[in-house]
C-alpha cells in the first residue's frame, strides 16, 4: 500500500470506530432507559458521548504528534511543544471534571456511565471484525 492509501485507510477505519461508538452509546442508551429508567438511560447516553468526544480528541492529538515527529524526522532530538503536552492531559482533565459533574451535579448512577464510557470496546471490536471480513487486515506488500 502506498503512504496515502494506508492513510485513507486508517482514517476509514477512525471514523467507523467514532460511528459505532455513536451507535453503541445509543443503542445501550436505550436499553439502559428501557429496562432500568431514564436516570440509567441519561447516565449512560451522556458517558458516551464522552467517549466519543475523548476518541475525537485523542485521535486528533495522536495525528498531531505524529505529524510533528515526521516533520523533525531528521533531527537528532525531537521536540514536542508543551502546548502539546498541555492539550493531552488536558483532554483527561477535562473529562474528569465532566465525569464529576455527571455523577455530582446531576446525580446520574454512576455504573452507566462508566457503561457510556466503555462503548469504545465493542466499536474496536465490531470494526476489528469488520476488517478481518473484508479483508483488509493486509497491510505489507509481499
Amino acid at each position: 500500500m502506498t503512504p496515502a492509501s494506508t492513510d485513507a485507510a486508517i482514517g476509514g477505519i477512525e471514523r467507523r470506530i467514532e460511528r459505532f461508538i455513536a451507535l453503541f452509546g445509543v443503542l445501550t442508551a436505550l436499553v439502559a432507559a428501557a429496562k432500568w429508567g431514564l436516570h440509567a438511560g441519561s447516565g449512560t447516553a451522556l458517558g458516551a458521548a464522552l467517549c466519543w468526544l475523548n476518541f475525537r480528541w485523542l485521535r486528533h492529538g495522536a495525528t498531531g504528534v505524529i505529524a510533528l515527529g515526521l516533520a523533525q524526522a531528521g533531527a537528532a532530538t525531537v521536540r514536542v511543544p508543551r502546548s502539546t503536552h498541555a492539550k493531552f492531559f488536558g483532554r483527561l482533565v477535562l473529562l474528569l471534571v465532566a465525569v464529576y459533574a455527571i455523577l455530582v451535579w446531576l446525580k446520574l448512577p454512576g455504573v452507566p456511565v462508566i457503561c457510556g464510557l466503555a462503548v469504545v470496546v465493542p466499536a474496536i471490536l465490531v470494526e476489528l471484525a469488520y476488517e478481518l471480513i473484508k479483508g483488509h487486515h493486509r497491510w505489507t506488500e509481499p
